[in-house]
C-alpha cells in the first residue's frame, strides 16, 4: 500500500526523536511518492535531476517528500517530477541525496541507499558525546579477523580513506569490560559518511557475534596520531600502500 505523505513526514518527525523509529521511515519512503527537481529544458532522453553543493562543501540531489517544499524550492528553469521513492533510489544509486534540504532534513549516503534497497533496513546511527575520560587503548587480542576483513574490503572502496585502525577501549571505572574502537582518518568533509557506511556494513554482523564497536574520525589534515602510536597499535588499511595488516 502506498505511503501518503502525511505518513512518510509524520514517521520521519518520529525518527528525529527515536532512532529506533528510522527502520519503519526508510521502508515506507520505498512506497511513498517523492519529488525532485528536474530542468524545465532538457533534450536528454533519460531525466536528469538537479544537485547542489552545500556550504560545507558536500555535493547532494535533492528530494522532496511533498509537492509543497518541492515547488517552493523551484528556480524559473525547475520543474517538479513525482517518483515513487524506489524508482528514485534507485535511478540514483551512487549519488548523496538529502530529503527536503531547507526543512527538516537528512542526508542518505550511497552505502545507506544500497543497503536499504538491497537488504530492506538501513542501520541504526547516533552520535555520542565522550565524557572526559582517561580511556585505556591496547592491541585487540585475540584479533577480530571477521571485522578486519569486512573493513578493508569498504575502505578499500571509499577512495577519500586514508588509513584505519583497530583498538580496543576500555573504561578506568570498568576495566573487565571493553569494546572495539575503528578509528579512521579521512577529510572532515566526508567523516559523516565514513561513519555511516562502517556502521551500516558491520552492524548486522556485531550484533550477531553480540561485539560492541564504536567508530571514531580522524580529521586527515590535523589530527595528530600520537595516541594511537604510543600504544603501539599500526593501521590496518593505509591507502598509500594499500597494505592491510591482520
Amino acid at each position: 500500500m502506498p505511503t501518503s505523505t502525511s505518513q512518510l513526514d509524520a514517521l520521519l518527525q518520529q525518527s528525529l526523536k527515536d532512532k529506533t523509529a528510522e527502520r519503519a521511515f526508510f521502508r515506507a519512503l520505498l512506497d511513498a511518492t517523492v519529488y525532485v527537481h528536474a530542468p524545465i529544458s532538457d533534450d536528454s532522453r533519460n531525466l536528469r535531476l538537479i544537485q547542489f553543493t552545500r556550504p560545507d562543501g558536500l555535493t547532494v540531489l535533492p528530494f522532496f517528500s511533498d509537492s509543497t517544499q518541492a515547488t517552493a524550492a523551484t528556480g524559473n528553469a525547475v520543474r517538479v517530477v513525482p517518483l515513487t521513492g524506489r524508482v528514485f533510489l534507485e535511478a540514483t544509486r551512487g549519488a548523496t541525496l538529502m530529503l527536503n534540504p531547507n526543512g527538516i532534513h537528512c542526508t542518505l549516503y550511497p552505502e545507506e541507499i544500497a543497503a536499504l534497497l538491497d537488504k530492506g533496513e538501513v542501520a541504526t546511527f547516533e552520535k555520542l558525546v565522550v565524557p572526559d575520560t582517561e580511556f585505556q587503548f591496547s592491541v585487540p587480542k585475540p584479533t577480530p579477523t571477521w571485522l578486519l576483513k569486512r573493513l578493508t574490503k569498504l575502505y578499500a572502496q571509499l577512495t577519500f580513506v586514508e588509513a584505519a585502525y583497530l583498538i580496543e577501549t576500555r573504561s578506568p571505572q570498568d576495566l573487565n569490560h571493553s569494546w572495539l574502537l575503528i578509528a579512521v582518518k579521512a577529510p572532515k568533509l566526508d567523516a559523516e559518511r565514513v561513519a555511516r557506511a562502517t556502521i551500516t556494513d558491520v552492524q548486522p554482523h556485531c550484533r550477531k557475534r553480540q561485539a560492541s564497536v564504536d567508530i571514531m574520525s580522524l580529521d586527515s589534515t590535523k589530527e595528530s596520531l600520537d595516541w594511537i602510536a604510543r600504544v603501539g597499535i599500526e593501521p590496518f588499511y593505509e591507502r598509500c600502500a594499500d597494505l592491510t595488516l591482520y
